[in-house]
């Protein structure tokens, strides 16, 4: 009797993986890193909501302590491919802006502090990865695929989204940093 109960729960598992693992080559056979595809304004626009979260170090991020940057909010997790395969391209974007002016936050939901590390090291993010372990801050944008972005203008305002991967470093995706940068410079006094 025993013997059965351990070879039901040995399929279960089989079957959970296997789904997993069919659900993770399907996202990586369809969601490829697009070249602006899937960055689009949002209408109308909205207030971004609170970000208040530790980084992998311990520090505290504000969203409104960063007013008069314009801020990539990024959602991944270690899980998913498409968020893993555009990491590198954040670096690059994140690298080629001035960082008094613009800023990246990459927010992990719902996974462990030493798991989200491990990956922040071998992928060598240089901005800060944010821990959302109890995805508070997920519900609170509306997260529910991965990865998702935001680009939130220097008054703290929604203006772009990207569901699913993109390739940040691309000339147009670029050039709408730079379009938000510069309405930035032309609110300067």
């Amino acid at each position: 009797m025993f013997e059965k109960y351990l070879m039901n729960q040995k399929s279960k598992i089989t079957h959970y993986y296997a789904g997993r693992l069919f659900l993770a080559f399907l996202s990586v056979a369809v969601f490829k890193p697009s070249q602006a595809g899937w960055l689009e304004p949002v209408e109308p626009l909205r207030m971004a909501p609170l970000i208040e979260l530790i980084d992998t170090k311990g520090d505290i991020y504000r969203l409104s302590t960063m007013a008069g940057k314009v801020v990539l909010v990024n959602f991944w997790a270690t899980w998913c491919p498409p968020c893993i395969e555009e990491m590198p391209s954040l670096v690059r974007l994140s690298n080629s802006i001035d960082q008094s002016r613009f800023a990246i936050l990459a927010v992990n939901v719902q996974e462990k502090q030493r798991r989200v590390q491990q990956f922040a090291t071998q992928l060598g993010l240089v901005f800060p990865v944010l821990l959302d372990t109890s995805r508070q801050v997920g519900d609170a944008w509306d997260i529910t695929v991965f990865p998702s972005s935001f680009l939130v203008d220097a008054e703290g305002r929604i203006r772009f989204k990207a569901i699913g991967p993109v390739q940040w470093d691309s000339d147009e995706v670029v050039a709408v940093v730079e379009k938000l940068l510069a309405e930035q410079d032309a609110r300067s006094p």
